[in-house]
């Protein structure tokens, strides 16, 4: 890892990686001294970089003290799925209001990574409106679901049909069209939140993780 950061950004970045990854799975108890000497560095940088991550939702306090990983499971998913859409359609809303038709600039769409393309055109919606809470709870909410997100290559094969379609609508005119399509992505990864949910904890590889295992 680069040694050009300060101990805090690198354990922050190594801890939050490794949690997005699955190197740290759901519900597992992350031992501070552990990371410590996994990255050369004090304990302090450490319980500092957990802190925030508790802040973000993805580390949780123990009963027993110390920090245990998120575990997201089928009920938990769906509700941040869920809200995850609302506020997609709040921020969608205060934009229509505050400039009709105009709306923000949607970032570059990237073919090969039509979930990325997604999560930034959320992202920017989001951000347009000018709402730090907006903003914040948005943020918290989308950094949770990168843990289930991985995995939905596994379940869908029209990811980028479906990423298309949402670029699409929302550069028409007409809002409702793209209000419809958002509700149609959530409503699609709240039902399949179960199964999703059974891939993170099943230790289901996703195809890049397939890939490179392969190529090994």
């Amino acid at each position: 890892m680069a040694r050009n950061r300060d101990p805090f950004t690198q354990a922050l970045a190594s801890l939050r990686e490794r949690i997005h990854s699955g190197s740290l799975a759901g519900g597992s108890p992350v031992i501070v001294q552990d990371e410590a000497q996994r990255l050369r560095l004090s304990t302090t940088p450490i319980r500092e970089a957990l802190a925030r991550l508790s802040g973000e939702g993805l580390v949780e306090r123990a009963s027993s003290g110390g920090y245990v990983t998120l575990r997201l499971d089928a009920t938990a998913a769906r509700d941040r799925w869920a809200m995850h859409g609302h506020y997609v359609r709040i921020a969608f809303e205060v934009n229509l209001r505050a400039l009709g038709a105009l709306r923000p600039p949607a970032p570059p769409y990237e073919p090969g990574c039509p979930g990325s393309a997604v999560n930034r055109l959320f992202a920017t919606i989001v951000c347009s409106a000018g709402n730090q809470v907006l903003w914040d709870g948005f943020q918290k909410v989308s950094g949770q679901l990168d843990l289930v997100r991985r995995h939905e290559a596994t379940l869908f094969d029209d990811l980028r049909d479906e990423a298309m379609g949402l670029y699409a609508a929302y550069t028409e005119e007409v809002a409702p069209g793209f209000v419809a399509s958002v509700g149609r992505y959530h409503d699609r990864r709240i039902g399949a939140a179960g199964a999703l949910a059974a891939l993170v904890f099943g230790g289901v590889a996703t195809p890049e993780q397939a890939a490179r295992d392969g190529g090994a």
